[in-house]
C-alpha cells in the first residue's frame, strides 16, 4: 500500500517543485545525519511531525507515548470507539494512540498512567511492540531475533554477540527519536506493512473483551524485565529540554534533553542527550540525591566516569558537567538549564 502512495507522492513532488521537499524537512536533521533518509521518509508519510520551532529533535531520547504515536501512524491502526479508563484520568495528547494500540493488544507499559507514558521507552519494549504487530505475540528473545533476522536492528553491544542476546540488543537502554524512525524505515524497506494475525484477532474482538482487559493482557505480555507499573511522584521526575538557535545555519543551535525516571527519595535514573550543531553526545546513569534539590551522578550506566551535578529549580533542571568526556562527543558538554516539559 505504501509503495503505491510513494508513486503518487513522487508525482506530486515533481509537479510542485522543491517547495514540498523543503516543507518536509527539519532544520536539525542535516543531510549528513545518519537518519536523514528515514526522517524524510517518515515526514513524507505523516508518520512523524516536528516541533513548532521547525526541529525534530532526532537525538533526543524518545518517550513511550512518542513511540506509541509513531507505531500507530506507521501501521495506520484503525480508531476505536472504546476508551481506556486510566488511573491518571487527565486527558493526554496520546490517549487516542494508546486506545488504538490497546485494541490490537500491543505490549506497552503506559496504558493507564500518563506519567509512565512520559518516561523513556526501553529497547526491549520497542522490540516486543514492533514484533507483536509484524509477526504476532512473541517473547522478548523471539522479538529481538525477529528484528535481527530481518536487519531491522543490528544490535548495540557487539561484545555480547552470540553470547547473550538480550545484552547484545541492549534491552534496558533508551532510544532516540531518530533511532526509532530508522527501525520503522527498515520495516518499510522490508515490506512489513500487514498486521499480524494475532494482533488482528485481538482487534476483531470476537470474545467482546473490554479495551481495559486487552490493555492489561498486553502489559502482561511484556517480559518481566520490561514491565513498569508505577512512576514515583518525586518532584525530580519528568522530561526537561533546552533549545537555542544562535545563527541562520542548519547546525547553528544548541540542544539539551533529559528524562528523569524511577525517582525515589534517594536516587533517580537520568538519560541525557546533547547536540551542539554537528556534535552529539548522550549519557545514561543513576544520580544520588544529596539534598532536597541537589543530586550528583559519578558514573554512567556503561561504567565510565561521568560526574554531573543537578539542581532542581522551579519547573527546570540545572545541569553542571564536572567531567563526562568519556560519554559525549568532542565539542559538546551537558551543562545547561533545561525547562520542564
Amino acid at each position: 500500500m505504501k509503495k503505491l502512495v510513494s508513486i503518487f507522492l513522487l508525482t506530486v513532488l515533481v509537479v510542485a517543485g522543491s517547495h514540498k521537499v523543503e516543507a518536509a524537512g527539519f532544520k536539525d536533521v542535516t543531510k549528513d545525519h545518519f537518519a536523514y533518509d528515514a526522517v524524510m521518509w517518515a515526514a513524507e508519510y505523516e508518520i512523524i511531525d516536528g516541533y513548532s520551532n521547525g526541529t525534530f529533535k532526532p537525538n533526543a531520547t524518545i518517550t513511550e507515548q512518542q513511540f506509541a504515536k509513531l507505531l500507530a501512524n506507521y501501521y495506520e491502526l484503525e480508531e476505536t470507539y472504546d476508551e481506556l479508563k486510566k488511573q491518571t484520568p487527565a486527558a493526554n495528547w496520546s490517549d487516542d494512540f494508546y486506545n488504538r494500540l490497546a485494541s490490537y493488544g500491543v505490549p506497552l507499559n503506559g496504558y493507564f498512567d500518563n506519567n509512565i507514558r512520559g518516561t523513556a521507552v526501553k529497547r526491549g519494549v520497542v522490540a516486543q511492540a514492533i514484533a507483536h504487530l509484524a509477526e504476532g505475540k512473541r517473547g522478548l528473545d523471539e522479538s529481538i531475533q525477529f528484528l535481527l533476522d530481518y536487519y531491522i536492528s543490528t544490535g548495540q553491544n557487539p561484545k555480547y554477540e552470540n553470547r547473550d542476546l538480550q545484552k547484545f540488543f541492549g534491552i534496558s537502554n533508551n532510544m532516540t527519536r531518530a533511532q526509532v524512525v530508522t527501525l520503522l524505515h527498515r520495516m518499510d524497506s522490508s515490506n512489513f506493512y500487514d498486521i499480524s494475525e494475532d494482533a488482528d484477532e485481538i482487534f476483531q474482538n470476537a470474545s467482546n473483551t473490554s479495551i481495559n482487559t486487552r490493555a492489561i493482557n498486553a502489559q502482561n505480555q511484556l517480559d518481566k524485565k520490561m514491565q513498569l507499573t508505577t512512576v514515583g511522584k518525586s518532584p525530580w521526575a519528568g522530561s526537561y529540554s533546552f533549545y537555542y538557535k544562535w545563527g541562520k545555519g542548519s547546525t547553528d543551535y544548541n540542544r539539551r534533553d533529559a528524562i528523569i525516571s524511577n525517582a525515589s527519595s534517594k536516587s533517580f535514573d537520568i538519560s541525557m542527550t546533547t547536540n551542539d550543531g554537528l556534535e552529539f553526545g548522550s549519557v545514561e546513569g543513576t544520580a544520588t540525591i544529596t539534598a532536597s534539590k541537589k543530586a550528583v551522578m559519578n558514573k554512567s550506566s556503561n561504567g565510565n566516569r561521568c560526574v554531573m551535578e543537578f539542581d532542581l529549580l522551579n519547573n527546570a533542571l540545572k545541569v553542571t558537567e564536572v567531567d563526562c568526556s568519556a560519554e559525549r562527543g568532542e565539542g559538546t558538554n551537558f551543562s545547561g538549564t533545561l525547562k520542564k516539559q
